[in-house]
C-alpha cells in the first residue's frame, strides 16, 4: 500500500461526503494509489458532470466522478501558465491555463478554491537586487558569481528543499554571531 495512501482516501472522502457528491459505494472506484499526498481539493458539479480536481506536490489530477475513474488525467504544476480565483465555494469559480489546454470551473461545491489556485499557481522566485549593498559590509554580495549562488540557494529554500535555519546557516552573507 502506498505511503499516503490511507490519508489521501479519507481526505477526498470527507470532501465528497461533505457535498454530497456521491454515494459510499461509488467513492472506492475514485484512485487512491497517489504515491504523494493530496495537498488541495475541489468538487466541481456542473450540468452533465461531476468532477473532483486535486493536486499533490507535482501533479494536478482530474477525475470525471460520472464516468469510469480509472481514467485520470493528470498535469504537471509546471505545465500552468496562470490560474485565476474568481469566487470561493459554494457556486465557486476559478480557471486554470496551460501551454495546451484550459479549464473554467463554473460551480464549485466544495473544497477551498482560493487555496487550491495558491497552490497550483506558478510562483516568482525572489530574486535577490545586489545594487544596494553597502561597501565594506557582505562582500560576498558584490561579487556576481556568488550572487547567482545566493539566488540558488534561495530557490532551493523556496522550493522547500531546505528549512530556512539551514538557509541561515549556509548563507556566507548572512552573519554568524556567537558561532
Amino acid at each position: 500500500m502506498e505511503k499516503f495512501a490511507k490519508e489521501n482516501a479519507t481526505k477526498i472522502h470527507e470532501l465528497l461526503s461533505e457535498v454530497n457528491a456521491v454515494s459510499n459505494n461509488e467513492v472506492g472506484k475514485i484512485p487512491t494509489t497517489v504515491s504523494e499526498r493530496i495537498v488541495e481539493a475541489i468538487v466541481d458539479d456542473s450540468q452533465d458532470t461531476i468532477q473532483l480536481i486535486f493536486t499533490t506536490r507535482h501533479k494536478i489530477y482530474f477525475v470525471d466522478l460520472n464516468g469510469d475513474n480509472s481514467d485520470v488525467k493528470t498535469v504537471g504544476k509546471d505545465e500552468v501558465i496562470d490560474a485565476e480565483f474568481l469566487r470561493g465555494a459554494p457556486e465557486g469559480k476559478c480557471i486554470i491555463k496551460s501551454a495546451s489546454e484550459n479549464w473554467t470551473f463554473d460551480h464549485i461545491v466544495g473544497g477551498r478554491v482560493f487555496d487550491f489556485i495558491q497552490d497550483i499557481k506558478p510562483k516568482e522566485i525572489n530574486h535577490a537586487g545586489y545594487d544596494n549593498t553597502v561597501r565594506g559590509e557582505f562582500h560576498q554580495l558584490l561579487d556576481p558569481d556568488h550572487a547567482e549562488e545566493i539566488d540558488k540557494l534561495r530557490k532551493y529554500m523556496q522550493e522547500g528543499n531546505i528549512s530556512h535555519y539551514e538557509y541561515d546557516d549556509i548563507n556566507p552573507a548572512i552573519s554568524k554571531a556567537g558561532k
